[in-house]
């Protein structure tokens, strides 16, 4: 679909790329200070946070033994490769992110007595993990923030529009350049700052947990841009994810491992301590990894999550929205397993950042999972991207605000290339190269395990489509595939920088001959 030449401008003090729970608490923090633009793809169920069925983990009680056990677990749980001082800041700032949430009124789960809740996930040393709504923390954190920012005289909430280019004079970002999803024409945005707040890009692959929106748009954008981006080699794929035929991939919450679920083979045995003395509470790279090792020995067999060990009403009452789902597709957790395989799910790379979200780029920020703070390492610890969403939404909030230039006027753009309206754009032929490609060939050469000479091969594709790119017709589809295009190449480049660093696990022999290449699926 062709995009209308049609021009619509506005100005806001801040501009906020992305309606999830990072983008929402930024909102929150900003409006006392100004007006803010929250300019999004969808509505709030259109990202990842809304699904979010773990928790938010916090260290009860916020003395210094309880921050210090946090802090250890998280480095652990990310491979040595976290930046200590960084992740303390992250986990001293829990105390006043969940006692916002509470003055807000997310209803979290307590006691008969009124007491908050706490569990334990994998990875987790203590049990520090609240929920609410059982299984639906994501959600009801999110709508709880959207209530508090909707209907405010500052606040304005734009959709659906895509992230086309950044508004830049000389080296400073002035806003952003939107596409409507629906071909109606353009959105451009001035501020003071801008903010991202997109989330990942795990939809890049074939198999994954994310809505198909995930796809990384805004960091290929920012990238073309200037920003730097990094660590993008680092990508979480969940192990509990409910493995049917034809079925679109549904999450298992890590939480359902946390509170005594097996992972089993067909024969029904329990097979994660050979690989972890922890067995389903080592980290999620670390069973992702078992299940693929175990799936290649063992092809026939299955693999699956069992919980029917666990009383029936309480299965029902504490998990309702993933034991409501797993009936509706035929499995009773209270006595079938479930059939598992990993999916992506999580990136802990991004677009660099300091602890304030300051980027590369004057007047550019980034909030959330699009963010790169090095606080994750090379894999996330459960539960701590909801903590990291709110908590840097704070920081980047005080620090944006202390900036001379946000107490200056909106700025106006004057070179002839910030002010045009593209007529034109640089994409594939359509028809040559599709998104399921893409996703196909990071699945299997960029996945949970990974052979170099696979990643090689990945990458020289990718170069394949990138130089097939010319000047056409500016269309949504076409931009989505270049970003794609673009941030996959920068995802095989970041792999073969430190190929055996923490979660970019290389094996050494020879993997299966590779399928038909992108150019040959694209003929077929």
């Amino acid at each position: 679909m062709s995009v209308s030449p049609e021009r619509r401008r506005i100005k806001a003090d801040f501009l906020i790329v992305g309606g999830g729970i990072a983008g929402y608490q930024t909102a929150l923090d900003l409006l006392p200070h100004g007006s803010v633009a929250l300019v999004s793809r969808g509505s709030i169920a259109s990202g990842s946070s809304y699904y979010a069925q773990g928790g938010l983990a916090i260290p009860w009680r916020f003395d210094r033994d309880a921050i210090d056990s946090h802090i250890e677990d998280t480095i652990r749980a990310g491979a040595g490769l976290c930046d200590a001082d960084r992740v303390r800041l992250l986990i001293e700032g829990a105390e006043e992110a969940f006692a916002t949430l509470v003055s807000y009124g997310v209803p979290f789960d307590r006691d008969a007595s009124g007491e908050i809740l706490f569990t334990r996930e994998a990875a987790h040393s203590r049990p520090r993990i609240v929920h609410a709504g059982g299984d639906k923390t994501g959600s009801l954190i999110l709508k709880t923030l959207a209530q508090n920012v909707h209907g405010h005289e500052r606040f304005t909430f734009l959709t659906p529009y895509r992230l086309t280019r950044l508004v830049k004079e000389e080296n400073r970002v002035l806003g952003g350049l939107f596409m409507d999803e629906n071909g109606e024409g353009w959105l451009e945005v001035l501020a003071k700052a801008t903010i991202m707040a997109t989330g990942g890009f795990s939809a890049l692959f074939a198999r994954t947990t994310n809505p198909p929106s995930q796809v990384g748009d805004a960091a290929a954008v920012c990238h073309r841009a200037g920003a730097v981006l990094e660590r993008l080699a680092f990508t979480q794929f969940h192990p509990t994810v409910l493995d049917l035929p034809g079925g679109t991939p549904f999450l298992l919450t890590e939480a359902l491992r946390g509170e005594g679920g097996h992972v089993v083979n067909g024969a029904g045995e329990r097979i994660l301590f050979r690989y972890h003395p922890e067995g389903e509470l080592a980290p999620r790279d670390v069973v992702s990894r078992a299940l693929w090792l175990e799936a290649r020995a063992n092809p026939g067999s299955g693999l699956y999550l069992s919980v029917t060990h666990l009383p029936g009403p309480y299965l029902k009452s504490r998990f309702p929205q993933v034991y409501s789902h797993c009936l509706s597709v035929g499995i009773d957790l209270s006595r079938d397993r479930a059939p598992i395989r990993p999916a992506a799910h999580f990136q802990m790379g991004g677009i660099r950042t300091d602890m304030e979200g300051r980027t590369s780029l004057p007047g550019l920020y980034a909030v959330g999972e699009v963010a790169s703070t090095r606080v994750h390492g090379a894999n996330r610890l459960a539960s701590n991207s909801l903590l990291e969403a709110l908590v840097m939404g704070h920081r980047v909030v005080r620090g944006l605000v202390s900036e001379p230039a946000t107490r200056e006027s909106v700025g106006e753009p004057t070179s002839r290339e910030a002010r045009e309206i593209p007529r034109t754009m640089v994409t594939v032929p359509p028809g040559r190269v599709t998104m399921k490609m893409i996703q196909t060939l990071l699945w299997e050469r960029a996945g949970i395990v990974r052979f170099m000479p696979q990643v090689l091969s990945g990458r020289e594709e990718i170069r394949s489509c990138l130089a097939m790119m010319r000047e056409g017709p500016v269309t949504s589809e076409g931009a989505l595939l270049r970003n794609a295009l673009e941030l996959s190449h920068e995802i095989f480049e970041d792999l073969l920088v430190a190929p055996h660093m923490g979660a970019n696990y290389f094996l050494e022999d020879k993997p299966a001959e590779p399928g038909p290449s992108v150019q040959e699926k694209g003929q077929d």
